[in-house]
C-alpha cells in the first residue's frame, strides 16, 4: 500500500517538474540572452536620447507633481497664478508611453 502510494507520488512530482518550470534554469537562460544581446549591440546614439529624454520626463513629472503643487504654496503662498499651466497630462502620455505603459 506505502509502495504505491510512493510510486505515485514521485510520479506526480516528475510529472510537475516537467510541466511547472524551473526558476533558476530560466533566470540563467534569461542571463544568458541579456548578454548576448548587450554584447551585439551596436554603440547607437539612440540609446543616449532615449536616457537624456527619460531623464527630464522624469524630472519634469517631480516638477509637477511636488513642486509645483507643494513646494510653490508651502514656500511663496499662491504664485500659482503666475506659473504657466499644469502640462502634466502631456508628461504622462510620454512617459507611459516611453515606458511602455501608455495609452
Amino acid at each position: 500500500m506505502w509502495n504505491l502510494l510512493g510510486t505515485l507520488l514521485g510520479g506526480m512530482g516528475r510529472l510537475a517538474g516537467k510541466i511547472l518550470p524551473d526558476k533558476n534554469r530560466q533566470n540563467d537562460a534569461q542571463s544568458r540572452v541579456n548578454e548576448m544581446e548587450i554584447s551585439g549591440a551596436p554603440a547607437s546614439p539612440l540609446r543616449l536620447w532615449r536616457s537624456f529624454l527619460g531623464w527630464v520626463l522624469a524630472l519634469l513629472f517631480v516638477w509637477e507633481v511636488v513642486g509645483r503643487r507643494i513646494l510653490v504654496p508651502l514656500f511663496f503662498g499662491h504664485w500659482d497664478a503666475l506659473l504657466p499651466p499644469s502640462a502634466l497630462d502631456q508628461i504622462m502620455a510620454l512617459l507611459l508611453g516611453m515606458l511602455g505603459m501608455g495609452i
